[in-house]
């Protein structure tokens, strides 16, 4: 009980700070909790490690992926990792790029 009520306390707190008005929500703003891993909570990939698509043993063939082609060089960001990352920083041909989901 006492957790909720810090945590209701901070959450008025900073939607004050932000600016975030909510006079006109539909569910009590004492209601609203926060929820979610904290900030930082779901770590990034840095540094992709990739495996040839045969190697891939961990896949399904109907598994969904973000596939990425900058020139010659293509790369496939499984869902299935993105769910639980939800953000790839990579380098395709010298370009840097930032895959979410």
């Amino acid at each position: 009980m006492k957790k909720t009520l810090i945590g209701m306390g901070l959450m008025i707190f900073f939607l004050v700070l932000s600016g975030f008005n909510l006079d006109n929500a539909i569910v009590p703003h004492t209601e609203i909790f926060s929820g979610g891993p904290p900030k930082d909570g779901i770590p990034a990939i840095l540094k992709p490690i990739f495996v040839e698509k045969d190697q891939a043993d961990f896949l399904e063939s109907s598994d969904h992926v973000i596939g990425v082609r900058i020139g010659k060089e293509t790369r496939a960001y499984p869902i299935k990792i993105l769910n639980w990352h939800e953000v790839v920083n990579d380098t395709i041909n010298g370009v840097s790029i930032v895959v979410t989901f």
